[in-house]
């Protein structure tokens, strides 16, 4: 809860060229528990596995990537070559607290995200809970910076960077996720 209210703080003050929105969103995973949904998130094979991208936890310390991410490690996610040739992630962060089983905190960056210097750190809050017949992930992001997208919503309201990672996160995560313990949780002949 610190580090959101700090962020919230942080949002208020920044006078950067992007005003920052924020997502909150829930999504349930039948026949899961928050444990195997926690410890999916900060695997590099499981993290991969569950948006069908390349994806990796890499420890500073040691200059390695890792199988399972910690404080102070940074994710890489949706990797893929770009049109120079070079493999490049789209997805980047560090991990800033953890409550094994129950709770992840990091930050979190789109690598098209052109940030002016000072602006805050987008942060993600990811927490995990049993519900009926599962679990589920509790979504917080804040400081998801507002730049204006290039389309319009249903309304006719333009649409801005902070709608586009609200929709990613059902079409890039939780749809995909689903998918991917469904397989898991299949009986192998």
């Amino acid at each position: 809860m610190r580090l959101i209210a700090t962020c919230f703080m942080c949002a208020l003050l920044w006078a950067g060229a992007a005003s920052a929105g924020n997502v909150i969103q829930t999504a349930e995973f039948p026949g899961m528990t928050p444990q195997r949904l926690y410890d999916a998130y900060l695997s590099s094979k499981d993290h991969a596995g569950m948006t069908g991208m390349p994806a990796t936890w890499f420890r500073p310390a040691t200059g390695k990537d890792v199988a399972v991410g910690e404080v102070g490690d940074e994710f890489h996610g949706f990797g893929m070559t770009g049109s120079d040739g070079k493999f490049h992630y789209l997805l980047g962060g560090k991990l800033l607290d953890l409550v094994p089983g129950k709770e992840i905190v990091m930050t979190w960056r789109a690598a098209m995200w052109d940030l002016p210097a000072g602006a805050p750190d987008c942060i993600l809050t990811l927490t995990f809970a049993k519900v009926p017949g599962g679990a589920e992930i509790r979504l917080v992001q804040v400081n998801v910076p507002d730049f204006p997208g290039d389309g319009a919503d249903e309304t006719g309201a333009p649409e801005t960077e902070t709608d586009h990672v609200n929709t990613n996160w059902y079409f890039r995560y939780w749809e995909p996720m689903r998918k991917y313990f469904a397989v898991q949780a299949s009986p192998k002949p």
